[in-house]
């Protein structure tokens, strides 16, 4: 047979894909306990869809689990027509190369496939998944991380790859040689270097993975600045992976503790649960046991780090507790593949190791007793990604990585039979994965082995929150109505708003006709001096106003009250009786304006913190070089919304905080017991229409100094992209979010306002964004336009849809349009 490799990136592929409708994900899942009867379950159901005629796909994670089930499958109903494919199924051919020709050539009668998770994320192109209903078995890994020191050969990846969608912290990864990373990632020749980056060159030219990497490490790699030489990508599996399939339903033990379920419900997935036969709740605990003991050795979280700092293998006071408590007892064991055959309890008699990933191992039933003692939580920076910018927290990621897989690895033993009538005994690293498995096993008793605990320092900031999942989720759904209106600020002004407009320069009086012109092009409120009550709008390019405070350097002032002050706002006079200049007569806000003073942070600091950004730097009039004072302008894409402007503002504080500097002035953050820590000197107080004195010499001239940090890959920020990644904590802002629209609901309902809306945005999307090089930000406008709507969700998905289909590049602006959907429907979940 020949077989024929069909490329994701084909014409065959785009079209499929753009074919599609409007992608509304709808799963089901089953998360009963490990030996709950889910396997089972999907074999009974796919039996009889099979003999029904239906075609269904069986995923699982191992190809023990696959045998089993498929044996299973060929026992229970012979009648049913089964396949597998995986390395050990009696073939010479390349597994994945195999299934991709059956399934183009599949008959239309009913079937069951079974295949490896593996396989599954490796399949570039599923052949009519119409036609067939998936059921995975165990959840998918959902998240990938690239870590490898090359401060030299980098450039094997870096140079066909570039950041987009630059948020505060991180930015999206697109290739630019497809054709390149495709020659890496198959590897046909056996390059020990493209052995190294080959599984990360699949994902990134994978369509179901969105990779990313911190802006400012990166940015460092690839300057050749970088400390560690370390390249990072972080790679999440999308839901998209499912498009298309007649059904999908995911069976996992506790499956809602897990990534997967986490990102996927991110990412717009809407989850139903099954319902277990002849009860209206799924059962998550195993029945009461009380044979069970459950010893551990540490009171805090088990890690490579920990373990290393407490001797080799063979003296790890953990390990050696472990042999005298186990003696002569036979047990399963799994260790770290770094430690598990140098470890002292390799030696003993009755220790059988296994597989850290062992589903469908059923051979040790008949044993009682486990050990698993692992460090399965993320590295450093693979736990910070998850963290801030998946919020998956830490005790989440212990939870689901760790405690998962020890609960899997104790139920390869007599347990998941739930076997009464012998004691067992179970050890595990840390006290918390104790208490977890006991709330699992009603009936169990924990025990400590009385070890010696690490003594640990204490770093950084104390946590506000005890919970960070609800405390980022009630926190970011404060401004989800505002981001919700990110668009439409000249159709929100009033008609005549112009006539009470004072121009900086006269001419703009003339030249400046209407209001979205006038949007377009304003950069700043201008008044004469700090007191002032009379704003003059400032209308120029970000270039030209960057020129209009270079120049403005220059001047020299006897004392700062003399100095001409300017507002990122946009005043209008008319909306308070009381002030010209106040909160409520703020109609948008253009630009961020930060003040910097007495701190140790120089601005050469902050621009290298944020590599992505166009920054302006300059002097105040007290600046001096002991005492440091400074003002910092940075560009915005868009104008912004009284609470986006407070969102931003915060977000660049909140990264320079997590970073190791503090806020405080020098002499608060030595008292406070800090010592030496930087501290960055920004006011914490954002305030969209705070004044600021323009740029003009110091009082101490030589003091004086203005910097433009710029360059090709330095960008004014991009609102939407911040908006949508934000890692900040906004409980300690007063946010009125009341006075914002919501989202609309899914209702189809709209009013003859709307649709006359829709069809002004369609007919400018298909006047300009259908052609070569308008398609970005042509669809970008489109979707502003339809949010600023309040249309229902599936409406905006639909209408961006169509657009996609239309567009010079249908995949991309696809893919554009399912990332700003789900944005969308991330905040209107809040």
């Amino acid at each position: 047979m020949t077989y024929v490799f069909h490329d994701h990136f084909n014409d065959d592929y785009t079209t499929a894909v753009t074919e599609q409708g409007p992608v509304e994900r709808h799963f089901r899942f089953d998360s009963r306990r490990a030996g709950g009867g889910k396997t089972t379950a999907i074999i009974e159901q796919t039996s009889k869809m099979a003999l029904n005629g239906q075609k269904c796909l069986i995923v699982q994670p191992t190809t023990d689990l696959i045998d089993e089930t498929f044996d299973s499958i060929n026992r229970k109903h012979p009648q049913v027509s089964a396949l597998r494919f995986h390395s050990r199924d009696g073939s010479d051919h390349n597994v994945t190369l195999r299934l991709i020709a059956y399934l183009k050539n599949a008959d239309l009668g009913g079937v069951i496939v079974l295949i490896t998770h593996s396989t599954f994320l490796r399949v570039p192109y599923f052949y009519r998944p119409d036609r067939w209903n998936v059921f995975i078995d165990e959840n998918l890994n959902a998240f990938e991380y690239f870590g490898e020191t090359l401060p030299n050969y980098h450039s094997v990846i870096t140079d066909h790859i570039k950041v987009v969608d630059r948020s505060g912290k991180h930015g999206r990864v697109e290739p630019t040689n497809i054709g390149r990373l495709k020659e890496i990632a198959t590897n046909v020749g056996k390059d020990e270097v493209f052995k190294q980056v080959q599984s990360l060159a699949a994902r990134l030219i994978s369509p179901y993975y969105d990779s990313y990497v911190v802006n400012k490490t990166h940015d460092e790699l690839i300057k050749r600045r970088s400390k560690t030489g370390k390249l990072c990508v972080y790679s999440v599996l999308s839901p998209r992976i499912m498009d298309g399939f007649a059904s999908v339903t995911v069976s996992a033990a506790r499956f809602e503790e897990t990534f997967q379920y986490h990102w996927w419900e991110r990412e717009g997935v809407r989850w139903d649960r099954l319902k277990s036969e002849g009860s209206e709740v799924q059962d998550l605990k195993h029945p009461h046991n009380d044979t069970i003991d459950i010893y551990y050795g540490y009171e805090r979280k088990y890690s490579k780090k920990m373990r290393d700092g407490l001797g080799c293998p063979k003296t790890n006071p953990l390990i050696v507790a472990t042999k005298e408590l186990m003696g002569s007892k036979e047990f399963v064991r799994v260790e770290n593949n770094d430690v598990k055959l140098m470890s002292l309890l390799n030696q003993v008699a009755g220790s059988h190791l296994i597989k850290g990933v062992s589903h469908g191992l059923n051979k040790f039933r008949h044993i009682h007793h486990a050990v698993v003692i692992t460090a399965n939580n993320p590295s450093s920076d693979a736990g910070n990604f998850l963290d801030d910018f998946c919020k998956f927290t830490l005790n989440d990621q212990f939870r689901a990585f760790t405690n998962h897989a020890v609960y899997q690895s104790i139920c390869r033993t007599s347990i998941r039979d739930d076997e009464r009538d012998n004691p067992k005994t179970w050890v595990v690293a840390s006290k918390e994965t104790a208490d977890w498995l006991s709330d699992l096993f009603p009936g169990s008793r924990v025990h400590s082995l009385g070890l010696v605990q690490p003594v640990t320092k204490a770093g950084g900031r104390p946590r506000k929150h005890a919970n960070d999942k609800e405390r980022k989720r009630e926190s970011a759904s404060r401004i989800k109505n505002d981001y919700a209106r990110s668009a439409g600020f000249a159709v929100n002004l009033k008609e005549n708003i112009l006539d009470e407009v004072a121009f900086h320069d006269k001419t703009d009086e003339t030249t400046i006709k209407t209001i979205s012109h006038f949007v377009q092009r304003f950069r700043a409120s201008e008044f004469i001096n700090y007191y002032g009550s009379e704003p003059r709008a400032i209308c120029f390019t970000d270039n030209q106003f960057v020129a209009y405070l270079r120049n403005h350097h220059k001047n020299k002032y006897g004392n700062k009250n003399e100095i001409p002050c300017v507002s990122g706002a946009m005043f209008s006079v008319s909306k308070s009786n009381t002030t010209n200049r106040g909160n409520d007569n703020v109609e948008f806000v253009r630009g961020m304006w930060l003040d910097v003073e007495n701190g140790t942070m120089r601005h050469e600091d902050f621009a290298d913190e944020f590599p992505q950004l166009h920054v302006v730097a300059y002097n105040t009039f007290s600046h001096t070089a002991m005492k440091p004072r400074y003002r910092l302008y940075i560009p915005t894409n868009r104008p912004m919304h009284d609470q986006e402007y407070r969102a931003i503002y915060s977000e660049i504080v909140c990264i320079l905080e997590s970073i190791a500097y503090c806020r405080g002035s020098i002499e608060a953050v030595r008292t406070s017991g800090l010592g030496n820590q930087p501290h960055h000197g920004i006011d914490h107080r954002p305030n969209p229409c705070a004044l600021f004195a323009l740029p003009c010499q110091a009082k101490n001239v030589k003091d004086s100094f203005f910097v433009e940090h710029k360059g090709d890959d330095r960008e004014a920020i991009d609102v939407d992209a911040w908006l949508s990644n934000l890692i900040c904590d906004y409980d300690s802002m007063d946010f009125d979010t009341t006075i914002y629209s919501e989202l609309g609901s899914d209702d189809v309902s709209i009013t003859v306002d709307q649709q006359s809306g829709i069809e002004r945005a369609m007919t400018e999307w298909y006047r300009i964004g259908v052609f070569p090089g308008e398609g970005h930000d042509g669809l970008l406008s489109l979707y502003h336009s339809l949010t600023k709507l309040r249309l229902p969700v599936g409406m905006v998905t639909e209408k961006l849809h169509e657009a996609a289909l239309a567009s010079n590049s249908p995949t991309d602006r696809r893919k554009q349009a399912d990332r700003l959907i789900t944005t969308l429907k991330r905040w209107a979940n809040k």
